[in-house]
């Protein structure tokens, strides 16, 4: 009789862990690129436009309003899941950074769904011809957008995690608290004056920070892997 080893069929911790870095490094890279893509598929209607104007530019745009709401829930998952995995690759699990890192993971997604499903009752609407109900979605959908810089920035929380952490280099966590205390900033005057145009500046360089977060955990995996390898 041959008996089977019992370490037959099991995968290694560092296997695990690598294959961890890669799919954390991957959500950290699709998911900027979907949420921009959104935006630039989704343009907001004309500020001064008119209800007959608004009523067009919702038909007219029908199928980017949809995709595009649809590219910025899965975008916002993404990048939510990203950094929740650096949270779990940084051994934070139990660091008060890291619980308000999942607080700060959950109010975004479920303020971005709001969003999306506004976008989408307002095309409903509009189709429908129910002008009052499209025009309210409209006006929530700014409201809502509001919400983003009021609850936690994610990189605030993010930044401390990886300040205590050797996952990435060091620059990393300056940048993402420095970015989190100008969006907190932001979101507070913004309710008070019209700073949309500074916010998606902000908005993009956070896009580009997660990206290279994304580069700096793929990096620690391949070089894990070559060193295995080596070894």
């Amino acid at each position: 009789m041959i008996l089977e080893s019992p370490q037959r069929g099991r995968v290694s911790p560092t296997s695990l862990n690598r294959r961890s870095q890669l799919l954390v490094s991957l959500a950290g890279l699709v998911g900027p690129v979907v949420l921009v893509s959104s935006f630039l598929i989704n343009p907001a209607p004309p500020a001064a436009a008119t209800v007959v104007q608004l009523r067009d530019f919702a038909l007219q745009h029908h199928n980017g309003i949809v995709l595009g709401g649809w590219l910025q829930g899965m975008g916002s998952l993404l990048i939510v899941l990203f950094s929740l995995g650096l949270v779990h690759l940084a051994n934070a699990t139990q660091r008060l950074a890291g619980w308000i890192t999942l607080l700060a993971g959950a109010v975004i997604m479920a303020v971005s769904l709001a969003e999306v499903a506004f976008y989408l009752a307002a095309v409903q609407a509009t189709e429908t011809g129910d002008t009052a109900s499209g025009l309210a979605a409209a006006n929530l959908i700014k409201a809502v957008q509001h919400v983003f810089l009021i609850a936690p920035a994610m990189l605030l929380p993010l930044g401390l995690v990886l300040k205590g952490s050797s996952l990435l280099p060091r620059i990393f966590a300056i940048t993402a608290l420095t970015l989190g205390i100008i969006l907190q900033v932001l979101g507070l005057v913004g309710l008070f004056r019209p700073l949309q145009s500074i916010i998606d500046v902000i908005l993009i360089v956070q896009s580009v920070w997660f990206v290279a977060a994304a580069l700096g955990v793929l990096r620690h995996a391949t070089s894990d892997s070559f060193g295995g390898a080596a070894a």
